[in-house]
């Protein structure tokens, strides 16, 4: 079997109200998604997806020097090897940012066929050892994920409304995000009437995950917030300085006791990763699976967090293959407790319809691990044929 082909496929749906956009100049709000596929001489294909404007990973792909010219007539199966032949070969170029997801969404869709091709899901492919006593060397049947709320809402009221939503649908841990005139946007006084509201609606069996989304700018802002809505439980802060504030995050870090966590915001790879780990000593890190360098490339990145006795809980917001992905190295990473999971406001059939099957949340809120071949999804046709766009 041999690798024939790349694509890029663009989905736009214009019906996303205030959700974030990357068409910045139009000023439009929608959902904008890069997805890419990968196809074989025998008819297998397999999907990911990269969080980067589709015309970028385009680029990316096809340039004279790009990603497919790399691997086509390549073994798809091989895809260690070929992972590091394309991160090798854009070395002048790339190494970091948005190369490392472009790489990423193809290894993805290599797993993807892989596990198509030999009958086993991604998760059996993609097991390593830890080297970690006391923990099993079996794949978990089941994984819990937490819902992203976002937006949370322009009101208390509309916040808990939209956290009942999850509640409602079985989610046992929920992250809110910043908002304007809302948390992180007003007063200390504000984050904790907002905080408090969210755990209220909660309840006290659920956890609650905030994002801040870099918005404090010094560390004793942060630390003067998170000690005043310490008594709310949050599982983790996310995200609570500006991303290049390595040295910032290691002294607030030393200074709470509530987890701080960072990885989403344009981080990529294993080396960063360790700088975050290492420099900034933060006690979750969330490579995104559809930017942080790939499947495997993440699992790397959990063993050092385990290493450093932290959790790795990989983000992926409105980007469901990311999700299909995550439910697989969720089921053999064991510092993995969380995997992210979108409800986004308003919904969009580009988010909850486009996978087949869709992941479906337990009443219990776990999700079963398929043992379906390889990611153990596909793409709805018809979701494509009403979304897709020219990348832009």
């Amino acid at each position: 079997m041999k690798i024939t082909s790349i694509e890029t496929i663009a989905l736009r749906d214009d019906g996303g109200g205030d959700a974030v956009s990357w068409n910045i100049d139009s000023g439009a709000a929608g959902y904008d998604l890069t997805l890419v596929r990968v196809h074989t001489d025998e008819g297998i294909t397999g999907i990911g997806q990269c969080e980067a404007p589709s015309l970028v990973i385009e680029s990316i792909i096809r340039n004279a020097m790009g990603l497919e010219a790399i691997i086509v007539g390549e073994d798809p199966t091989e895809v260690r090897r070929l992972w590091q032949k394309m991160y090798a070969a854009t070395g002048l170029y790339g190494r970091r940012g948005v190369v490392m997801g472009a790489i990423g969404a193809v290894e993805t869709a290599l797993w993807d066929i892989t596990g198509k091709a030999t009958g086993k899901p991604v998760h059996e492919l993609v097991w390593q050892s830890f080297t970690v006593a006391g923990t099993g060397a079996e794949p978990k049947k089941v994984v819990r994920p937490y819902a992203t709320v976002y937006p949370p809402g322009d009101s208390i009221e509309q916040l808990r409304e939209r956290i009942g939503i999850a509640v409602g649908r079985g989610f046992s841990a929920v992250k809110i995000e910043e908002w304007r005139g809302q948390f992180g946007n007003v007063s200390v006084a504000k984050d904790v009437e907002v905080i408090a509201a969210a755990r209220d609606a909660l309840g006290p069996d659920r956890e609650l995950m905030i994002d801040v989304q870099n918005k404090w700018q010094d560390v004793g802002q942060a630390i003067e917030t998170i000690r005043a809505i310490a008594e709310y439980r949050p599982y983790f802060i996310e995200a609570p300085l500006p991303a290049d504030s390595i040295d910032g995050y290691a002294r607030l870090a030393s200074a709470v006791d509530t987890r701080i966590a960072v990885g989403d915001w344009g981080f990529a790879g294993r080396h960063e990763f360790r700088d975050l780990l290492t420099r900034g000593r933060v006690d979750v890190v969330q490579p995104s699976s559809v930017r942080g360098g790939g499947i495997h490339e993440i699992l790397i990145i959990a063993e050092e967090a385990y290493r450093h006795g932290a959790l790795c809980i990989p983000h992926a917001w409105c980007h469901v293959v990311g999700v299909a992905a995550e439910v697989h190295m969720a089921a053999v990473v064991p510092n993995m407790p969380y995997f992210e999971y979108p409800i986004a406001f308003p919904d969009s059939p580009t988010i909850s319809g486009l996978l087949n099957p869709a992941i479906k949340i337990r009443p219990d809120g776990l999700v079963e691990v398929p043992n379906r071949p390889g990611l153990g999804v596909e793409l709805s046709e018809d979701v494509l044929a009403k979304y897709r766009v020219e990348p832009y």
